[in-house]
């Protein structure tokens, strides 16, 4: 039997294979070893996001959470970018951008990560996450920098204004998943040339930040994971083409493949999803 978990900063997606090869799905909230403690985590208390990679020390507590609960199973624990990248390349050797509530980057050799750079977070870094893009939207709002029926929108419809989004961000948990609501609201409005240009400097601003730093990126393809990634993958492929990228793989989620990773000879039967 094996326990395959995906952790981020809204959920957790997890698969149990049975011994008759029997998949079962379910899903939970995500939780964060950088910014929680033992009894945080096992109470499954919502998390916000990373902003560094996960330390020796972030490991071994989290193995002696999980240890607790399968104190006789053999437990690996992983950064989510070794998620995402056996998730995309298996054993092969690719650049991997994680683009969802928040965003990440590495570059993987089919064994590790080779390359990476820092995480910081949705204050002072997750371009192109739907965090950023919900954070740009918010303070457009705030500086009456959108079309007026867009404001219009926001305010009548969300009952967004200053003092609201000024609570959320700075008092209230979980600042990052409310920014990130806002991308849905987004990608339902992209018909318009605001909501497209939002996207696409959101979207460049990581190629900036993160993909342009890699060595030799031209002649290594290039894969994503996430559900804005997912969402927005033309914009995504558009965006790679003017670094001169080579997009080869986008998926909404590393769950699957990480089971097809682990248990690549096995055919899985589709057992119960929750």
């Amino acid at each position: 039997m094996i326990l395959i978990a995906d952790s981020g900063s809204t959920k957790t997606s997890w698969v149990l294979v049975n011994d008759e090869k029997r998949k079962v799905k379910f899903t939970t909230s995500g939780f964060n070893p950088y910014l929680q403690n033992r009894e945080q985590i096992s109470t499954k208390t919502p998390p916000p996001p990373k902003p560094k990679p996960m330390t020796a020390a972030e490991k071994k507590l989290m193995h002696s959470c999980f240890k607790s609960f399968f104190n006789k199973a053999n437990i690996e624990i992983e950064h989510d970018l070794i998620a995402a990248a056996r998730s995309l390349w298996f054993n092969e050797t690719g650049i991997v951008a994680i683009l969802g509530t928040g965003s990440n980057s590495c570059v993987y050799d089919g064994t590790n990560i080779i390359e990476a750079v820092p995480s910081l977070g949705y204050i002072l870094g997750d371009e192109g996450s739907g965090a950023h893009m919900g954070k740009i939207l918010v303070s457009d709002f705030l500086y009456q920098n959108m079309p007026d029926d867009i404001h219009e929108i926001l305010k009548n419809e969300y009952l967004l204004d200053t003092r609201k989004a000024l609570d959320r961000v700075y008092k209230k948990e979980n600042p990052n998943r409310w920014l990130a609501s806002f991308s849905i609201f987004i990608r339902d409005n992209i018909k318009e040339d605001y909501y497209k240009n939002l996207v696409n400097n959101s979207i460049r601003a990581f190629f900036e930040a993160h993909l342009k730093h890699y060595k030799n990126y031209k002649d290594l393809p290039l894969g994503v994971v996430g559900s804005v990634g997912y969402y927005y993958k033309d914009f995504v492929e558009n965006v790679s083409k003017e670094y001169g990228f080579t997009l080869k793989k986008v998926i909404k989620s590393p769950i699957d493949e990480l089971v097809n990773y682990h248990m690549p000879v096995e055919k899985m039967k589709d057992g119960a999803t929750k």
